[in-house]
């Protein structure tokens, strides 16, 4: 009867470990800083896109301002329920980075706005790539991979699309 109850007892303690284990594992660092950072980028891609469709001077410009507004939303849509799941709070703000840029886009217009924005949409790209490429294979939790997965794909058209941009800019 005391090996029984001995025995229940370790297995009581080794299922909450388990528990334990698995919250821990599901809340990594990266994993909440990858989230955070990914919603930092959509809400800024969002934002800046609706300001790029007003004061794009091209065509060009203002179709890839509204490819970044759709897919950023999907992006965000997608990544929101990962968030709740592991504790990240949907930014409500720019990142002071992020907020920079957009003020110093409102405060250019025609080629230069253009120009600003596009380089923008380039680097930050080359670097979002980056940090989807580093969570698909560093990601801990399964969810979180599955958000890289899916958007690293998106982010590397952005980029591709954006370098054509740049190239063509250079050209007119």
């Amino acid at each position: 009867m005391i090996n029984r109850r001995i025995g229940m007892y370790i297995l009581s303690v080794s299922a909450a470990a388990l528990l334990v284990g698995a919250t821990a594992f599901a809340q990594s660092p990266q994993d909440k800083d990858f989230v955070k950072t990914a919603m930092d980028i959509n809400i800024t891609e969002i934002q800046i896109g609706h300001l790029a469709l007003k004061k794009g001077s091209t065509i060009d410009v203002r179709k890839f301002a509204q490819r970044m507004i759709a897919d950023h939303t999907r992006l965000e849509n997608k990544i929101k329920p990962v968030a709740e799941k592991i504790g990240i709070a949907v930014p409500t703000e720019l990142a002071p980075d992020h907020q920079a840029l957009l003020t110093k886009l409102e405060g250019e217009s025609g080629t230069q706005f253009d120009e600003t924005y596009v380089h923008a949409m380039v680097e930050g790209h080359t670097k979002a790539v980056q940090l989807y490429k580093t969570e698909e294979t560093d990601a801990q939790d399964p969810a979180v991979k599955s958000v890289a997965l899916h958007g690293e794909p998106v982010i590397a058209e952005h980029l591709r699309m954006a370098e054509h941009l740049q190239s063509m800019m250079g050209k007119m």
